[in-house]
């Protein structure tokens, strides 16, 4: 099999999406910016071969992909690749115009809107019957003031394409909403605002679109509030609640999301989920190293080896809470020692993120693991603790 991987390098922890596709036998061809010496040796050694491009110029990318092509063939291998992936939310279109262009099975330019835009997936919600957050893809600023005196504030104005908190705005009036309406460019959805805790239907597909893995996470701040200087706090839960399991599913099967890992993102309003969007990806930064300490396994693996149509065999029950806690910039009342000392029996993971992460997952991470909720909650209010002046 030749597996097509864009972007091998980042994030970094997903280099070990090649290493394990090498380990299973597939031979993994790599597209990238990167130079390929910045690459970790294990990462370069798993390639069978890596051409370094401009990933957001088509045209570059054809003639990488081209360039790729007559090298397999030269080895013996004719003929074009088998699959396409990134696990990366920017390269999705790249990754859908590839699989069109050259005939391959997978996402195709087709498929996009609907996985990309958060309007079309909010009609694709409402199809199936599911309540969603009143609001509406904004054509023009009088458009959005209309809707705004309608809905009335605070709302929520986000780009109807977009990754994260990025570009999302809490409009609290409507001087506001035209002040940020009169300058920013693009489509956005306005939306009302929805005070409810964010909960996450996370996994992975087989071949035929089956949900072999499934995830919770919870939030104890929203994305937007740790992009504004809150701290991050969220958690693996140790269960997935089963409403939100039987929705998530049903959306894998209506999206069609087949071979792939996703992200699902919901408010949980009383007793019910109200979907937000859907990601056809992996949960972003060190989330699926944190399934991985809650299972005691690899999905990393356990993906090369649906890819390879070997058995797949993840434990169905998580052993365990995993929390993620983000550090920023600023004084907090426990050193770094103190908090090795008092948990770090139950640390799975810490160190500096990538500056790409630092505005929404902090400076520094730290992953702990645990039997109960209770002492996630106790952790987490211990190594996030702040001196009294700066609260």
């Amino acid at each position: 099999m030749d597996f097509l991987y864009i972007s091998p390098e980042f994030p970094p922890n997903y280099t070990n999406f090649v290493i394990q596709l090498n380990q299973a036998g597939i031979d993994v061809w790599g597209l990238g910016e990167a130079d390929f010496y910045s690459m970790p040796p294990c990462l370069r050694s798993a390639l069978k071969w890596y051409v370094k491009t401009d990933l957001g110029n088509f045209e570059a990318v054809r003639q990488a992909i081209d360039e790729l092509l007559t090298v397999k063939a030269s080895g013996g291998r004719p003929g074009g690749f088998d699959i396409v992936e990134s696990h990366n939310e920017q390269w999705l279109r790249l990754e859908g115009l590839i699989n069109s262009t050259y005939g391959i099975d997978g996402i195709q330019i087709q498929d996009l809107d609907r996985l990309k835009k958060k309007s079309v997936m909010k009609a694709v919600f409402q199809s199936s019957g599911l309540k969603v957050a009143e609001g509406e893809r904004i054509t023009s600023l009088d458009h959005g003031v209309q809707l705004g005196r309608i809905l009335g504030y605070p709302l929520i104005l986000k780009p109807d394409e977009g990754v994260g908190a990025s570009g999302i705005f809490k409009m609290q009036s409507e001087d506001q909403l035209r002040g940020i309406l009169s300058t920013a460019k693009g489509d956005f959805v306005l939306e009302s605002f929805v005070d409810a805790k964010i909960v996450t239907y996370d996994g992975l597909t087989d071949k035929n679109g089956g949900v072999i893995f499934e995830n919770s996470l919870v939030y104890g701040e929203g994305v937007l509030e740790c992009v504004l200087g809150k701290d991050t706090f969220f958690f693996v839960n140790r269960w997935t609640p089963d409403d939100l399991s039987a929705i998530g599913r049903r959306l894998v099967s209506q999206f069609n999301i087949r071979r792939k890992f996703f992200h699902f993102e919901f408010f949980a309003v009383a007793g019910d989920y109200v979907p937000i969007e859907i990601n056809c990806r992996p949960p972003g930064g060190s989330i699926l190293d944190m399934m991985n300490y809650s299972i005691d396994d690899d999905l990393y693996r356990a993906y090369a080896l649906m890819i390879a149509d070997n058995r797949v065999l993840i434990p169905p029950e998580k052993k365990y809470f995993v929390c993620y806690l983000g550090r920023r910039d600023r004084r907090y009342v426990h050193s770094h020692a103190e908090i090795m000392s008092t948990h770090g029996h139950r640390l799975a993971d810490h160190g500096e993120n990538p500056p790409l992460y630092w505005e929404a997952m902090g400076r520094y991470r730290y992953i702990f693991r645990a039997a109960t909720e209770v002492e996630i909650y106790e952790i987490a209010a211990y190594v996030l603790e702040k001196p009294q002046e700066s609260i």
